[in-house]
C-alpha cells in the first residue's frame, strides 16, 4: 500500500491511502457497502498479479468497514449506559455484519475458485488460502442471523457485569475499585468486602446461567447447521488450530502435575507466613507479612508515565511506540463501563485502542504491560498487506503480551522507588505466571464439558465447575461461605460466555513468553529483536512458525512446562 508523505506522525503511525475505495466513503448501513462488494464480485482475475491486487482491495474493504465496527464497540463498552452508543453498535450487529458475512462468501469462493490464484507462491499466500477456505467450509446463511443472536446475549453480559456496583464505607464503587480491599491487611475488612462482592454478583446468578443456557442452545444449532459434530469442532476449526482436543486434555495434566505442586507451594507459605490454620478466599490477595497495598499510582496519568518509562528502559523502540498511542487510550474504572482489558485495533488507520478498568493498584501496571504488547504487535504487523496477516491467532498473539508483563520484571523500580517494594511486585508477578496455568486449565477443562455434554442441566453444570476447580485449585477453605459462591464462580470470566474455547491460548503463549523471559535474561538485545521480528510476521505464519521465528519453541509438553516452572521457582527464591 502507498504511504502519504507526513512529517507530523512517526513512522509506525503513517495513514495508508485508500486505493479502491473511495476516499470519502463512510460505511452508514448495509446498502452503503454492497457497491464495492459488487465491484470485486465483477473484477476479472485471471493472472497472478490481478489476484494479488485483487486480495489486497478485498482487504481494505474489508479493513474500513471492521474499523467502523471495532468504533462502535470500544465507545459501547465505554459507556454501556449511552443508549445511542448502544443502539449504533447494535445496528452494525443486526444490520451491517449479517451482509459482510453474505457477501464475503461470495468473494471468498470467487477467490477459491480463480484457477491463477493456485500460481501465487506458497510463502506469501498459503496461509490466506486456508484462512479463506477454512471461511468457505464454515459458512451457512442460516447461521448469519445466528451470529447476530450470539452478539447480542454477549452485549447483553457485558450490560450485566457492567451494572455491577457495590455500596461500601459510604460510596458505590465497581468491582475493580472494590478489589482494593482484598489487598488490604485488615482481615475483617477484606472478609466484608468479598462478601459483598461475592453478594452483588449472585444477585445475577439465575439471569446469567440463563443467558448462558441459550447461547449454548443456540451454539449447538450453530454447529449442526455446518453438519459438526459440536461446537467445540466447530471452534478448533475456525480458529485453525494445529493441535487436538485431545492435546488440550494432556496439556490439563502437565499442568496438574508440573504447576499446580509449586502452585499449592506458594499457597502453604503464604499461610504459614500468615500465621493461619487455613486461607479463606479473602487472604489470596493480600500481602503475607502483612503489608499495606502496593500503591503504583495515583492517576492513569501517572500509570501511563511510568508503563512508558519501564517500555523505553527495555528498549527505546518499544518505549517510542507507546508514547506515541497514550491518546488511544481508555483506562479508569468507572460505573456503566464493561469490565476487563482488551486492544482492538482500528483496523484501517491501523493503530492500537487500549481499554482497561484501573483502580490503583500493581495488577493495573500489569494489565497496561500486557495491552501494550498487543499494541506493539498492532504496530509492528501493519505493513502487513493483507488484514487476514495483520492478526495473528491467539496462541501467539497472547506471546505478544505476556513477553512484555516479564520483560518489565526487572524494571518494577520504575513505580516503587525502593527495593523492598520492587522486589515484591516481582515476586507477585512471577507467582501469578504459576497461578495461570492451572485456572487456564480450569476454564478450558470446564469448557471441554460444556459443549461435549449437551442437555445438561444448570446444577449438573455447577457440580461440574467445582469438581474441575478442585482439581486445580490451590488449597483454600471455603467453609462458612455460601456454596452458591463457588458454584457460580465461573460467571465472572467473559471469555465462557462470549469467546469460547479462547482461553488454552494463554497458557500455550505463556510458555512462550517464558522462553523470551529466559533469553532475555542472558541477552535483552537479541530477545527483543527476536520478539519485534516475530511480531512483525502478524499472521502469515502458523503459530509454530510464529515462535520459531522468535527463536523458541512452540512446544506444550510435560517435559516444557516442567523446565520453565523450574526457572521460575528458581526466580522467586532468589527474591
Amino acid at each position: 500500500m502507498k504511504q502519504q508523505a507526513t512529517n507530523r506522525v512517526p513512522e509506525w503511525l503513517s495513514p495508508f491511502e485508500r486505493r479502491f475505495v473511495d476516499a470519502g466513503f463512510k460505511v452508514a448501513d448495509a446498502d452503503s457497502i454492497k457497491k464495492w462488494f459488487q465491484l470485486l464480485l465483477e473484477r476479472k482475475m485471471e493472472t497472478s498479479a490481478e489476484i494479488e491486487e485483487w486480495l489486497e482491495d478485498y482487504s481494505e474493504l474489508l479493513s474500513i468497514i471492521g474499523e467502523e465496527g471495532n468504533r462502535r464497540y470500544i465507545a459501547m463498552t465505554c459507556d454501556t449506559r449511552d443508549s445511542g452508543k448502544r443502539e449504533a453498535y447494535l445496528f452494525f450487529v443486526r444490520k451491517i455484519q449479517p451482509a459482510v458475512t453474505e457477501l464475503s462468501n461470495n468473494l471468498d469462493r470467487k477467490f477459491h475458485a480463480a484457477t491463477a490464484g493456485k500460481e501465487l507462491s506458497a510463502e506469501g499466500y498459503e496461509r490466506v488460502r486456508r484462512i479463506i477456505s477454512t471461511s468457505i467450509e464454515l459458512f451457512a446463511e442460516e447461521n448469519i442471523p445466528l451470529e447476530t443472536k450470539l452478539a447480542e446475549m454477549s452485549h447483553k453480559y457485558q450490560g450485566i457485569t457492567g451494572a455491577w456496583m457495590v455500596e461500601f464505607e459510604g460510596k458505590k464503587q465497581t468491582m475493580p475499585q472494590m478489589g482494593r480491599y482484598l489487598l488490604n491487611p485488615e482481615r475483617e475488612l477484606r472478609e466484608s468486602a468479598w462478601r459483598k462482592m461475592a453478594a452483588r454478583r449472585l444477585e445475577d446468578a439465575d439471569a446469567l446461567d440463563a443467558l448462558f443456557d441459550e447461547m449454548l442452545e443456540t451454539r449447538k444449532t450453530y454447529a449442526q447447521n455446518l453438519g459438526l459434530n459440536d461446537y467445540r469442532e466447530y471452534c478448533f476449526r475456525s480458529k485453525l488450530r494445529d493441535y487436538t482436543p485431545d492435546d488440550c486434555l494432556e496439556f490439563h495434566d502437565a499442568i496438574e502435575s508440573a504447576a499446580v505442586p509449586l502452585m499449592k507451594k506458594i499457597s502453604q507459605k503464604r499461610r504459614e507466613l500468615m500465621k493461619l490454620d487455613a486461607l479463606k478466599p479473602w487472604d489470596t490477595q493480600v500481602d503475607p507479612l502483612g503489608r499495606q497495598p502496593l500503591e503504583p499510582f495515583t492517576d492513569v496519568s501517572k500509570l501511563q508515565d511510568g508503563v512508558e518509562e519501564i517500555f523505553y528502559r527495555i528498549e527505546a523502540r518499544l518505549g517510542e511506540r507507546f508514547a506515541s498511542i497514550r491518546e488511544f487510550m481508555d483506562l479508569d474504572s468507572r460505573e456503566g463501563k464493561a469490565p476487563g482489558g482488551y486492544q482492538a485495533t482500528y483496523e484501517e488507520k491501523r493503530v492500537p485502542f487500549i481499554f482497561a478498568n484501573s483502580a490503583g493498584v500493581h495488577s493495573d501496571v500489569i494489565t497496561l504491560l500486557h495491552e501494550g504488547g498487543h499494541a506493539f504487535h498492532t504496530l509492528q504487523s501493519r505493513r502487513q498487506p493483507l488484514m487476514w496477516y495483520r492478526h495473528a491467532t491467539m496462541e501467539f498473539a497472547e506471546v505478544a503480551s505476556m513477553t512484555q508483563e516479564l520483560f518489565a520484571n526487572p524494571h518494577l523500580e520504575v513505580f516503587y522507588h525502593d527495593s523492598e517494594n520492587a522486589s515484591r511486585a516481582r515476586l507477585e508477578q512471577l507467582e501469578r505466571v504459576v497461578e495461570i496455568f492451572p485456572w487456564v486449565a480450569t476454564v478450558d477443562a470446564f469448557q471441554h464439558w460444556l459443549y461435549t455434554h449437551p442437555g445438561h442441566s444448570p446444577e449438573e453444570r455447577a457440580d461440574k465447575w467445582v469438581e474441575i476447580f478442585e482439581r486445580f485449585a490451590a488449597p483454600v477453605d471455603w467453609s462458612g461461605t455460601e456454596p452458591e459462591i463457588k458454584k457460580f464462580l465461573w460467571h465472572r470470566q467473559l471469555h465462557i460466555f462470549e469467546v469460547p474455547f479462547y482461553y488454552i491460548e494463554y497458557a500455550i503463549a505463556q510458555l512462550g513468553a517464558l522462553q523470551f523471559y529466559r533469553l532475555y535474561r542472558d541477552n535483552p538485545q537479541k530477545a527483543v529483536d527476536n520478539y519485534l521480528k516475530a511480531l512483525s510476521l502478524g499472521g502469515s505464519r502458523c503459530p509454530a512458525d510464529l515462535f520459531s521465528a522468535g527463536g523458541i519453541k512452540f512446544d506444550f509438553s510435560r517435559t516444557m512446562l516442567e523446565t520453565l516452572m523450574d526457572m521460575v521457582e528458581e526466580e522467586m527464591g532468589n527474591l
